[in-house]
């Protein structure tokens, strides 16, 4: 049965995620065609619930949380968004990964998988000096893995940093956070991707818990990544 989700909430356009149903050649097809997404992020910054809401269109209540030891890969799926005359796209495999192995193994998966998208979830209640901290230590060994494989650029054809738990913190410490996550892309992967690339990589706000907002945030950063999917 598919699942939908409705967005309503001000200043977002109405959209409708929907993930279609594949059974035996469909779910081949879709695998042979489908991209890679990997997710990526420090720990609890929300990856298992962003990759569940992902794949399923499901979000648990908030205080639910599940502890991901390793990296896990989904079967391959397809997201609808918009009905008929919308966006749809395949995915291969959503992989996630654990936070606990800190940035730089994350760095080297980026290496390892040669994934199509990366989403790098952040947590906005932890205090900003350590997510920036995090996310330099990341992008810093990012580069040194893209120096090293241009076939992983190649690749690598859209980033989106999603600032999750956005309803832990107010307007002023989100606009501090924005602007420190810009300031660490641009310092650390603008000579290996361009100055150009690095400016257009969305910074999108989430909550992955149900909320009223919540399903319409995410909805969101999955338009933003299907827009980037047919470039």
């Amino acid at each position: 049965m598919d699942t939908e989700t409705q967005n309503t909430p001000v200043g977002l356009a109405e959209k409708t995620t929907r993930r279609i149903p594949l059974r035996g050649l469909s779910r081949l097809g879709v695998y042979a065609r489908g991209k890679e997404i990997l997710i990526l992020g420090p720990g609890r910054a929300g990856k298992t619930k962003f990759t569940q809401y992902l794949q399923l269109g499901v979000l648990d209540a908030e205080g639910q949380r599940d502890m991901t030891y390793g990296v896990t890969k989904s079967p391959a799926f397809v997201v609808s968004i918009g009905g008929r005359q919308g966006l749809t796209f395949e995915v291969r495999r959503a992989v996630d990964t654990p936070g606990q192995v800190g940035p730089a193994r994350h760095a080297s998966l980026v290496g390892q998988r040669e994934p199509h998208a990366l989403i790098i979830v952040l947590d906005c209640s932890s205090a900003i000096s350590s997510t920036i901290r995090w996310l330099r230590l990341f992008c810093s060994s990012l580069d040194t893995i893209l120096r090293r494989g241009s076939y992983v650029v190649r690749r690598l054809k859209a980033i989106v940093v999603v600032l999750n738990k956005r309803d832990k913190i107010g307007g002023t410490e989100s606009a501090e956070l924005r602007e420190a996550v810009t300031e660490v892309l641009h310092q650390h992967l603008s000579v290996v991707l361009g100055v150009e690339r690095v400016s257009s990589i969305p910074i999108l706000e989430c909550i992955s818990v149900q909320t009223e907002q919540g399903a319409a945030l995410i909805d969101e950063v999955i338009s933003q990544l299907a827009e980037r999917w047919r470039r």
